[in-house]
């Protein structure tokens, strides 16, 4: 999945970093041993749902934020429905402040 964007790697980064603080402070049972691990550009993340894991990783580029989501078995049949809340997510916290992403 991948997001467009007008925003500095820094600001970026720095967005994803605030919104997994807030995600942790507002849901800490579901959030407890989750883990991040950032690589320059690159962050790794850990989490588990319903007792599976979940693995994957953000790549921020210029223009551009990827993220790869490695899902069970179990969880992959959720994905379809799980997807679209992630583009809307994605899409409001790459979005200018005071202004909505603007749509390719």
């Amino acid at each position: 999945m991948s997001f467009p964007h007008n925003l500095s790697e820094a600001e970026v980064k720095s967005r994803i970093a605030s919104a997994i603080a807030d995600t942790k402070l507002k849901h800490p049972a579901l959030m407890a041993g989750a883990t991040e691990t950032w690589n320059g550009d690159r962050m790794d993340f850990r989490f588990a749902v319903m007792g599976q894991s979940v693995t994957g990783d953000v790549q921020i580029e210029p223009g551009t934020v990827h993220l790869h989501i490695d899902l069970p078995f179990v969880l992959a049949m959720l994905a379809e429905r799980i997807k679209p809340q992630l583009e809307s997510e994605g899409r409001k916290l790459l979005g200018q402040p005071g202004h909505p992403q603007k749509r390719p």
